[in-house]
C-alpha cells in the first residue's frame, strides 16, 4: 500500500487533545495482501479535494455504506451480560481511582459503557484481541490468541479464542441494543438539543462511528462490516486536512453540544478514528424545589471548605449503609424507570478512594436489593454541579493495567493504537440530570442502618455518583465529586 497520499496539512487543532506517541516508533507501511478497502474513484477524488460536506459547516465527510446489516441481538442471547456489566464497573472504578492517584483533589468522571463499547468496537470481528481484552470486557472464554486445535481435535470446531470473540461481540452488541431498544432514541432529538431544557421523555443516545482519514487508509472491508453488524457503526471518509473539523462536528452533535471538540490530535499517520458518543438527559421523578436550594459549606479533601449550592428535600428513598458509608437512590421520571442515580457518601473524614475496591458497586447492588422494600425517610441535601474535568488518556491508563491495545491485523496491516481519549460532562440540578461522553481511539499506521427514623443525608464532603441501568446493571456515567463548585 502506498504511503499516505494526502499531502494537505492538518487543520489547526481546536480544544483539548492527548499527545500522540513518539514519531520515532513509526516505520514504512506496506501493502496489505488481504482484501483492503479501496475507495471508489469518485469518492477518492472528493476526499483528495476535501470531501463532500454532508455534515454541514466545515465538517466534511463522505458516507461509506458497507453491505453488512446491523444485527439486533436480544439480551437473552447474551448469557455473559451480567459478567460484562460487572467487568465494566470494575474498569470504571480502576480508572477513577487512577485519576485520583494522579490528582487527589480533582474531580474524576468516567463513562464506563462508552469505554467498553469503544474497546469492543476496536476488536469487532476479531478472534485474537490483545491479551486481557476479553477478560477486561467480562467475556467468558480464552484470552489466549494463540489457542489452536490439537491433532486430535475436530478441525471444524471453533477454537476457544474464536468462541470468546463471538461471545464478546454478541454480549456487547446485545447490551448496547437493549439500552437503545428500551429508550427508542430518535436522532431528531439531537436537533437543537438544549441541556438547560431537559426533554420529555428521557433521552439516551448512543452512537458509534469509524472515520477513515486520507485517500488510502488501508482498512479491511471485513472489519468495517463487523463494526456495522455488531455495533451499528457508521463509516465515513474524510481528507486529512478536514479530519479534525469532522471529528469535532460529530462529537458536538452526538453529545448534544456538551462536548464541543474531539480529544484526538490528527497526525500524518492517522488512518482511522473510532468514536463512541453517549448523551443522557432525564428529569427527576420528583424535581427539587429551586426555592429550597441554599448555599452551604462543602468540605474538600484537604479540610478546607467552599460554598456549594445544595438542593434540599425530605423524601422516602431506597437507603442502605455499610462500613464507612451510606447511600441513597434517586429515580428519574417515568419513561426512564430502569435508570437511577446512586449517591454513595463516605463517612466524614473518609474519601471515596479510602473505601475498599468494589464498595461503590456493592452499594448499588444493596440499593437494588432494597428497591422494592419499605423506603426510608431521608432528609436529603445534594449539591448541584456542572463538571467537565477534561480529557483522560485511556491508553496510558490501560497500559498501567497491563493491557496493550495491539493485534490490529483484523483492521489492517501495520496499524497500532496511537491515542485513546475520553471526555465526560455531568450536570445535576433541580430538574434532573444531563450527561455527555465521548470516547475516541486513534489508529495510526507505522510510517515514518436502622430505618426507623428520618436519616440525615447531607452531601457536604466528597462523594460518588453512579448513573445505573437497573436491568443490565451497566453504569452509564460514574464520578468522584471532590469539589462540586469546580468547572
Amino acid at each position: 500500500m502506498a504511503s499516505n497520499g494526502d499531502s494537505s496539512s492538518p487543520s489547526a487543532l481546536v480544544g483539548p487533545t492527548i499527545p500522540s506517541r513518539p514519531a520515532q516508533a513509526l516505520a514504512a507501511h506496506g501493502l496489505s495482501r488481504r482484501r483492503a478497502l479501496a475507495l471508489p474513484p469518485a469518492i477518492a477524488a472528493l476526499v483528495a479535494l476535501g470531501g463532500c460536506g454532508i455534515l454541514g459547516g466545515s465538517a466534511q465527510a463522505e458516507a461509506y455504506d458497507t453491505d453488512a446489516e446491523h444485527r439486533e441481538v436480544p439480551l437473552e442471547d447474551a448469557p455473559a451480560a451480567p459478567e460484562a456489566a460487572a467487568a465494566c464497573a470494575a474498569l470504571s472504578e480502576a480508572l477513577l481511582r487512577s485519576r485520583l492517584d494522579e490528582e487527589p483533589t480533582g474531580n474524576a468522571l468516567a463513562c464506563p459503557v462508552g469505554m467498553a463499547l469503544a474497546i469492543a468496537l476496536l476488536y469487532a470481528g476479531s478472534d485474537t484481541p490483545a491479551d486481557g481484552v476479553n477478560a477486561l470486557l467480562g467475556v467468558v472464554g480464552s484470552d489466549d490468541s494463540s489457542a489452536t486445535s490439537t491433532s486430535d481435535a475436530d478441525p471444524t470446531a471453533a477454537s476457544p479464542a474464536a468462541n470468546a470473540g463471538t461471545i464478546r461481540d454478541t454480549t456487547w452488541s446485545a447490551l448496547q441494543n437493549d439500552l437503545l431498544v428500551y429508550y427508542e432514541p430518535d436522532e431528531k432529538a439531537l436537533d437543537n438539543f438544549n441541556p438547560k431544557v431537559i426533554p420529555e421523555p428521557p433521552l439516551l443516545h448512543i452512537a458509534n462511528r469509524v472515520l477513515l482519514v486520507g485517500d488510502n487508509p488501508g482498512v479491511e472491508q471485513s472489519y468495517l462490516d463487523a463494526a456495522r453488524e455488531w455495533y451499528d457503526a457508521t463509516t465515513e471518509h474524510t481528507a486529512r486536512n478536514r479530519a479534525k473539523a469532522t471529528l469535532d462536528a460529530w462529537a458536538e452533535r452526538h453529545t448534544g453540544g456538551l462536548i464541543k471538540s474531539s480529544g484526538i490530535k490528527v497526525t500524518a499517520n492517522t488512518q482511522l478514528v473510532l468514536q463512541n458518543a453517549l448523551l443522557f438527559a432525564a428529569k427527576w421523578a420528583s424535581p427539587f424545589d429551586a426555592n429550597d436550594t441554599t448555599e452551604q459549606d462543602f468540605t474538600l479533601a484537604d479540610g478546607s471548605t467552599v460554598t456549594a449550592r445544595l438542593m434540599h428535600e425530605d423524601r422516602f428513598l431506597p437507603y442502605v449503609q455499610g462500613e464507612g458509608w451510606q447511600a441513597v437512590r434517586l429515580q428519574y421520571a417515568e419513561g426512564s424507570g430502569r435508570t437511577v442515580l446512586d449517591v454513595i457518601l463516605p463517612d466524614v473524614g473518609t474519601l471515596p478512594t479510602d473505601l475498599p475496591e468494589g464498595t461503590w458497586a456493592e452499594a448499588s447492588a444493596a440499593l437494588e436489593a432494597e428497591a422494592f422494600e419499605e423506603r426510608q425517610e431521608v432528609r436529603l441535601a445534594l449539591p448541584t454541579f456542572d463538571l467537565q474535568p477534561g480529557p483522560v488518556d485511556l491508553l496510558a491508563f490501560l497500559e498501567g493495567q497491563g493491557i496493550e491495545l495491539d493485534r490490529l491485523e483484523h483492521i489492517g496491516e501495520g496499524l497500532f493504537v496511537d491515542q485513546a481519549v475520553q471526555q465526560v460532562r455531568l450536570m445535576v440540578g433541580e430538574e434532573g440530570t444531563v450527561a455527555g461522553a465521548l470516547t475516541e481511539v486513534d489508529i495510526a499506521v507505522t510510517a515514518p442502618a436502622e430505618v426507623n427514623q428520618t436519616v440525615e443525608f447531607t452531601v457536604d464532603h466528597p462523594f460518588v455518583v453512579r448513573i445505573v441501568d437497573q436491568l443490565t446493571d451497566l453504569v452509564l456515567i460514574e464520578g468522584i465529586i471532590m469539589d462540586p463548585t469546580a468547572e
